[in-house]
């Protein structure tokens, strides 16, 4: 799913369906609790590592009922809003840097080329 970025997930379900069926789509990317960048679990658990809901109500971060399809579309969606963004703004740049056209130039090239690739991975697993 994520094999470029190599994003390690732990699964915590009290659902032990749920956490079978979440292992057999995440096969590539499990880790143990320790090493994991982010954890998804069906209940609220007290960590300092974020939490990627997964319920049937709207402020699930993984919406059930899942496909594999929309699980990967979420937990891409969960990364980037929430793990990416904060670390970003953690290292916030400089405003003379946001403010270079041609800098603003190659990083709009990148976030195209990013889009696309992540949009090819999506379509690979369709399936």
């Amino acid at each position: 799913m994520f094999s470029e970025f190599i994003v390690k997930i732990s699964i915590m379900c009290q659902s032990t369906l749920l956490q079978e069926a979440l292992r057999r789509y995440l096969k590539d990317n499990l880790s143990n609790f320790e090493d994991c960048d982010f954890i998804i679990s069906d209940i609220r658990l007290k960590t300092d590592k974020p939490i990627c809901l997964i319920d049937s109500s709207q402020k699930a971060d993984i919406k059930k009922p899942f496909t594999q399809t929309s699980l990967l579309k979420d937990l891409q969606n969960f990364y980037y809003s929430k793990i990416k963004a904060a670390k970003i703004t953690a290292n916030p740049m400089p405003n003379n840097l946001l403010e270079n056209p041609e800098l603003k130039m190659q990083i709009d090239s990148i976030l195209e080329e990013f889009s696309r690739k992540i949009y090819q991975t999506l379509k690979k697993h369709e399936k």
